[in-house]
């Protein structure tokens, strides 16, 4: 027979602060995703405290938080697969593939 174990305590409602997403990356360049070849991959609707960046499938994903510059590379065949940013608030991440990698590669965002 079911039980409440915790009385008064229900679901959360309101503002939810955890963010998850996936996306098949399939551009070489950062916003080509889009039709004005600009605009973010992934837009966080709230100040992260943390984000979790994965690339779950094989090849290299380079990503940008300012839609210029590379902060940085999803490895696939390397330890750097994934990375996870302790204290850092990223509201925009802009996605590619590298060079030499084929596509779609899915990648994986969380922030909290």
């Amino acid at each position: 027979m079911p039980t409440n174990n915790f009385p008064g305590v229900g679901r959360k409602t309101g503002n939810d602060y955890n963010f998850f997403e996936k996306k098949d990356v399939i551009a070489t360049t950062f916003g080509g995703d889009t039709v004005d070849g600009y605009q973010p991959d992934m837009i966080i609707k709230f100040a992260s405290n943390s984000l979790m960046l994965a690339n779950e499938g094989s090849g290299v994903i380079e990503y940008s938080f300012n839609g210029y510059t590379v902060h940085g590379e999803l490895d696939s065949a390397k330890s750097s697969s994934a990375i996870s940013f302790d204290n850092r608030i990223a509201s925009r991440i802009w996605f590619r593939i590298k060079s030499g990698s084929s596509g779609p590669i899915m990648v994986r965002v969380d922030a909290w």
